[in-house]
């Protein structure tokens, strides 16, 4: 039978497209956790003195965060939930997509609608933060695709995915199935539509561009020997990625999915938090988070760093 508070939401809301709210609106609580550990004099400028704050820590596996400047949102996936949650700026938390098809990384499209890496579906998606997302890439050269995982937006406005297979290989996570193509790689969907890939990568997991856009940086994350758990760089001229090189080595753990600011740091996941490594790969700062981190994502303005982990939503306020 349903109860009389369902009743009340679908009389105001028969499309059932309001939002669920999970945590009403209120003040983060700041994080028992040890502070960040400073290795340069450039990072104690932005980082001196930063403390972590939880924002939610009610989710399965926190993934996927992405800044919606449009809603002034933090989203992110909670992908063995199934669901795509919204932070709002008041500190409430809603569902914003429920029974997803595990969805992952989400982007946020140059027209401000919301871009997602299902698992479930083996495809990029596109909405608007309610309904169903839309398939807008599901099959590249010919085969279907694995399982994106991680995706961002280039200067030109193409939509850039990792497609690993993990998500074809945990139940938790996606859909149990083989890869058709028996390829891992960063793929392209050019502003025609038309996808492709780009590069071959041993399980690729993060990826993003230099602010110039001249650099491509993609995570390789294997996890059973086949290649190297690095950070890799590439000169990207707006045709072809060529150049490929180390950037970065995790202390600990793997760099499953990062970020670039606009001074060209790169803030990465690891076994102990976020690692911060500047333009020239050297290793300036550890944010130790108290759970397994996942990934992490600026807001528009660059003032606060959101982090992904385990169950919970962190925030890391930075100087303007």
């Amino acid at each position: 039978m349903m109860s009389v508070d369902a009743e009340a939401v679908l009389a105001v809301d028969p499309a059932g497209l309001m939002p669920a709210r999970l945590r009403q609106p209120g003040p983060p609580l700041l994080t028992d956790v040890s502070p960040v550990q400073i290795h340069s004099a450039e990072a104690r400028l932005v980082l001196g003195g930063a403390r972590l704050l939880t924002l939610y820590d009610q989710a399965s596996w926190s993934e996927g965060p992405a800044w919606w400047p449009r809603e002034q949102t933090l989203v992110w996936s909670d992908v063995i939930g199934r669901r795509v949650l919204g932070w709002r700026e008041d500190g409430a938390v809603d569902v914003l997509l429920d029974a997803t098809p595990f969805i992952n990384g989400n982007a946020v499209a140059p027209d401000g609608a919301l871009l997602h890496c299902e698992h479930g579906r083996r495809a990029v998606s596109r909405s608007d933060g309610v309904g169903v997302p839309v398939v807008i890439a599901s099959h590249v050269d010919g085969t279907r695709l694995n399982a994106p995982n991680d995706i961002t937006i280039a200067d030109d406005g193409s939509i850039w995915f990792s497609d690993p297979t993990f998500g074809l290989e945990n139940p938790q996570q996606g859909v149990p199935a083989k890869s058709q193509s028996a390829q891992t790689a960063i793929c392209r969907i050019g502003t025609d539509g038309v996808t492709h890939r780009v590069v071959e990568i041993v399980q690729p997991n993060g990826l993003g561009f230099s602010p110039d856009g001249g650099t491509f940086y993609v995570s390789q994350t294997p996890q059973h020997g086949e290649g190297e758990v690095a950070i890799f760089a590439f000169d990207w001229d707006g045709e072809r990625l060529s150049g490929r090189r180390r950037f970065a080595v995790m202390p600990k753990g793997i760099p499953d999915g990062f970020t670039i600011d606009r001074r060209g740091w790169l803030w990465s996941s690891s076994a102990r938090g976020i690692e911060v490594f500047n333009g020239a790969g050297h290793h300036i700062a550890t944010v130790p988070t108290p759970g397994l981190c996942s990934n992490c994502a600026f807001d528009e303005d660059q003032t606060r760093l959101f982090v992904t982990g385990e169950s919970t939503l962190w925030m890391l306020p930075l100087p303007a």
